[in-house]
Order: structure tokens, then C-alpha cells, then sequence
């Protein structure tokens, strides 16, 4: 099996597999200030698929839904089959690559075209009430996925490319196309109680835009999103950043830039994952991203794992080595779900996940050469800000979403996701009083009560 492999419209190598080792060999004619981030070589070898083209195959389910359904038996072949590719890689088989034609993206500075390409400005709650939702259920739920982890907390989510006409008012998807958008479905299964851990988790979407809203609101970069009612839950579709007009541009998770494969993104440490982000950040960078891990913990990010942050590069010209924080994604709380587990972020501070205290942060921030005084005010403020403002987001919730059932028991018992958000906030504020040394009024602990 041979795969032509296209990078910022540039064919750049050829990637095959045989007997159990996969290459990747450069084209002639291909600088090495171009070369693919880990493949450093101009014949490259591994036992396994290369992390910077595996880290862009789905998870779990998805993955081997793909496999059956195109009888892949070998590592690289999925790649072939993906229709939200992110970044600007493409692959071709040797037949199908005989019609491809070069055509040189336009180069653009990423921070230049941010504030176009993220479009934030959106209101809270943005609910797409007045688009129609033209794609058929057999892609929205795709047979051999029901009752898989692929519909379940962020990082196993299943999503696709789409297409989002604001004139129009339809959302579409077309296989041959490449989407300025992504969506994703919720789970029919999740939405049904279960007594078997992780099982449960209703609403996520609806969860996912109130966070990514308040990380916007912190001032955090996020893309457009917003939530569209279908059926009996709410669908979920947010911008790419990874576009801008008709060119592309690259970003590589941390745990791409660590060279560490997916089953490996709970094991990275937040130390791990911000020195190596140091390596091509800013000092003010740095201090950002460790607002956002701050950020997390507040919120109990439980999911935040090495592939749910990354950097972009600053151009998308083929030789670009220099990168910046990309804009941030999958952010959502499992501290609303009995059933999840009650980590506080997905990557250890200190050996620890869960009531991770001011002091650990502090330690955190030292090794980042981080000014003492610079991260004890950060996470002042991210406390303060979120224990003034949550309850503004729950709020401005319109009555159908804080009417939506939580079933908090098998005797088919339900709260409203208004009572569970409020009690979330609640155990927030007792968090950042107790472990962040924050002043705040003491509450009940315990949100299921």
C-alpha cells in the first residue's frame, strides 16, 4: 500500500507499509526546513503509524467503523478515508493522485487572520433555531456506532465535516467537500440512564457550548459555535480555524509535538505538556496557556487531555517552523455527570488530578520560570471572575434547555439541567475557596443531593 501525501498543497512524500513497517520517504526536490514535524529523516521507518499522521485518525469506534467498512486490514489505509482531516494534509492512492493538481495556497499570517477566521463575536446562547439541518441520520448516526464511547465525553466524540450557509440558512454535508465547519452529533444512547460508569452523559453538546462560551468570555481564543435542536437533543457545530477562505494551515496537538501516539494522551503531564509548548511560545504565551490549564481546573475539565491543546503555525507557507497557541477546543465540564469520573483536568499537576490546591499551581508555574506574583494574580482572577459570573450563563438559558432531565438514579428520578448547573456552580465556589485560598461563602458540596 502507497499513499502520496500532500501538505500546504505541496506534494511532499510518498507513506507505504509493508511487512509490518511503515515508510515515509521524501520527494526529491523537498528542502529539509520543510520536512513533516517528527520525520526528520529523508527516509523515514517506524513499527508503528508516525504520531503526526495517527493523531489525525479518529479513536476506538470510529476507527474501526472506518476499517469494516473499507475492509483495512493494514495501519495507514484509514487515512485515506477521512472527511475532517485537520490542518492541510491530504492523501492519495497512486491512481487518484494522477488527477491532482497543484495549486498553491495564498499565504497568510495566522495571527493577521484570527479574529476573521474565529468569528466570536456570537450571542449566548447561540441556538441555531431558524437553519435547517439537511444532512440524512445515516451520517448523523452512522450504523455500528450506537452504544460506543464514540458519541461519549469530548475526546471519543464522533464529528464530521460541514458545510454552514449563512444566507441560506442550511447546514449540509457533502462527502466531496471540505467543510468550513464540524459537527457533532449527540448521543442517542447517552441519552438513556444506565447504571455502567461513563454510560451517561446527556446534554454534552449543550454542556460543551456553555463552556467553550465562557472560555471565549475569559478571554480565551474559541472558534464560532453553537447548538441547532434535533430530535430529542441538541447537535453541535463549530468553525474550523484551520481555514481561511480557500487555504489551510497546520496545528499539532502537544502530544503530536511529544512524538506520544493517542493511547497515550491521558499519561502526559501538565509539566510535560507546557515545556514542550515552551519551546516555541512567547513569554506572555506561556503565562496564557497556564491560565488556561488554571481555567480548567475551575471548571473541573476532567477531559483535558495532550490532544485537546495545540499549536498552530504562524504561516502556512510549506517551511514554517515558527508556532503560536492555537485557538482552544473541546472544552466541557464532567462535573455535572454522576458517572464520570471526578478528575479536575486530564493531565497530572504534581502527581494529582483532583483537588489539585493553589500551591501545586504555583509549583506548576516555578518550573515554567512563571513570576510567582503573575501566577498567584491569574488564578485570583480566573477564581473570582468565574464565582461572579457563571450563574450570568445559566441565566440567559432559555426555558426548554433548563427544563432538559437529568435522570439522576435507576428508579428513573430526574433534576432539571437548571437544578444540576446551579449545583455544579455551587461545588465549584466550595472548590476554589478550599484548594485556591479564594474567599468565598461555604456551600454544599455534594451536587447529586
Amino acid at each position: 500500500m502507497k499513499i502520496i501525501v500532500i501538505k500546504n498543497s505541496t506534494p511532499i512524500g510518498e507513506l507505504s507499509e509493508s511487512a509490518s513497517v511503515i515508510y515515509f520517504n521524501y520527494f526529491d526536490g523537498i528542502e529539509q526546513n520543510s520536512y513533516i514535524q517528527g520525520l526528520k529523516e529523508k527516509v523515514n521507518t517506524s513499527s508503528y503509524l508516525f504520531p503526526v499522521f495517527e493523531n489525525l485518525l479518529p479513536e476506538h469506534e470510529q476507527l474501526q467503523l472506518i476499517k469494516a467498512r473499507y475492509n483495512i486490514k493494514g495501519n495507514i489505509e484509514s487515512l485515506l478515508h477521512l472527511d475532517n482531516i485537520h490542518g492541510s494534509f491530504e492523501f492519495y492512492t497512486e491512481e487518484n493522485f494522477k488527477n491532482y493538481i497543484v495549486s498553491p495556497d495564498k499565504i497568510f499570517s495566522y495571527k493577521d487572520a484570527r479574529e476573521e477566521i474565529l468569528e466570536q463575536n456570537y450571542s449566548f446562547p447561540n441556538i441555531l433555531s431558524d437553519y435547517t439541518v439537511a444532512i440524512a441520520d445515516a451520517k448523523i448516526y452512522p450504523k455500528g456506532l450506537q452504544g460506543s464511547k464514540a458519541i461519549g465525553i469530548s475526546g471519543f466524540q464522533y464529528k464530521f465535516s460541514v458545510s454552514l450557509d449563512k444566507d441560506t440558512k442550511v447546514i449540509s454535508h457533502n462527502e466531496d467537500e471540505d467543510g468550513g465547519y464540524i459537527m457533532k452529533p449527540y448521543s442517542k444512547d447517552n441519552l438513556i440512564y444506565s447504571d455502567d460508569a461513563n454510560a451517561y452523559i446527556p446534554h454534552l453538546l449543550v454542556n460543551e457550548h456553555i463552556f467553550m462560551t465562557l472560555a471565549r468570555d475569559f478571554g480565551f481564543n474559541v472558534p464560532y459555535n453553537g447548538i441547532i435542536k434535533y430530535k430529542e437533543d441538541y447537535l453541535y457545530v463549530i468553525k474550523r480555524f484551520d481555514r481561511y477562505h480557500k487555504s489551510k494551515i497546520d496545528h499539532h496537538e502537544i502530544l503530536t509535538l511529544l512524538g506520544k501516539k493517542s493511547s497515550l494522551k491521558y499519561s502526559i503531564t501538565a509539566l510535560e505538556a507546557m515545556k514542550k509548548a515552551a519551546e516555541y511560545l512567547s513569554e506572555d504565551e506561556i503565562l496564557e496557556m497556564f491560565n488556561f490549564f488554571v481555567f480548567s481546573i475551575i471548571i473541573s475539565h476532567g477531559d483535558f487531555h495532550a490532544k485537546n491543546i495545540s499549536l498552530i503555525y504562524k504561516t502556512n507557507a510549506l517551511a514554517e517552523r515558527n508556532m503560536m497557541l492555537a485557538p482552544y477546543y473541546d472544552i466541557s465540564t464532567i462535573r455535572i455527570y454522576k458517572d464520570t469520573n471526578d478528575d479536575d483536568i486530564g493531565m497530572m499537576v504534581k502527581n494529582k488530578k483532583r483537588n489539585i490546591k493553589k500551591v501545586d499551581l504555583l509549583w506548576l508555574a516555578d518550573k515554567l520560570n512563571i513570576n510567582k506574583a503573575d501566577a498567584a494574580k491569574s488564578i485570583e482572577n480566573l477564581g473570582l471572575k468565574f464565582v461572579q459570573e457563571f450563574e450570568n450563563y445559566i441565566d440567559l438559558l432559555p426555558r426548554e434547555i433548563k427544563a432538559l432531565k437529568i435522570v439522576t438514579n435507576r428508579y428513573g428520578y430526574s433534576k432539571p439541567f437548571e437544578e444540576i448547573l446551579r449545583k455544579y456552580y455551587t461545588n465549584r465556589i466550595q472548590y476554589i475557596d478550599k484548594y485556591l485560598d479564594i474567599g468565598v461563602e461555604e456551600v454544599e458540596e455534594d451536587i447529586w443531593k
